[in-house]
């Protein structure tokens, strides 16, 4: 038998885990929606996912699904993008690679809610202006960067989803995947 509290309780945790949220988060962007969850329906639609060699791991993998049938429905993205957008808007420059992990949070949530979310900029997110150390005049006009961080690692590629070094974008001025 199924225990569908379990899935559920299982679902949220996965999403506050991989997301970066605490629980309470993610079950008020559940209980404070506008659009009423039917939870049960929610795991019901996953439970195909239900398989595995013992119990464990059959609700991690109801889990897996139910996590996306919640991250799928508007009026929770609604609630979360901000808060990852809010993330994006404040990062603190020292690491590209957490910039880099927070769009892809935010890209993987649009994903998920397409006709809400067409691009990044739905989102209050312009990608023109995401927080960066300042870019050389030298390649910032030749290339598609999109950030930076104090090391000098940048953000790059026409969906900025690379990350490549300052020097090495200098050494390969050819390179045709660093023009937007």
């Amino acid at each position: 038998m199924i225990d569908n509290g379990i899935i559920i309780e299982k679902a949220i945790r996965r999403i506050a885990d991989e997301y970066g949220f605490d629980i309470g988060t993610v079950e008020n962007a559940l209980i404070f929606s506008d659009e009423s969850l039917d939870i049960d329906a929610m795991v019901s639609e996953g439970i195909f996912c239900f398989r595995g060699p013992n119990d464990n791991v059959k609700y991690d993998n109801a889990s897996i699904c139910v996590s996306n049938k919640i991250l799928s429905n508007t009026k929770v993205a609604k609630t979360l993008i901000p808060l990852i957008g809010e993330r994006i808007r404040k990062w603190d420059h020292e690491d590209i690679s957490v910039l880099l992990s927070l769009l892809k949070k935010v890209v993987t949530i649009m994903e998920l809610n397409p006709d809400e979310y067409p691009c990044l900029q739905a989102c209050s997110i312009n990608p023109a202006e995401l927080p960066s150390e300042k870019i050389p005049k030298d390649i910032g006009e030749r290339y598609c960067i999109w950030a930076m961080d104090k090391k000098g690692m940048c953000l790059v590629g026409i969906d900025a989803n690379r990350m490549m070094h300052i020097d090495d974008i200098r050494k390969n001025p050819e390179d045709e995947t660093l023009v937007c």
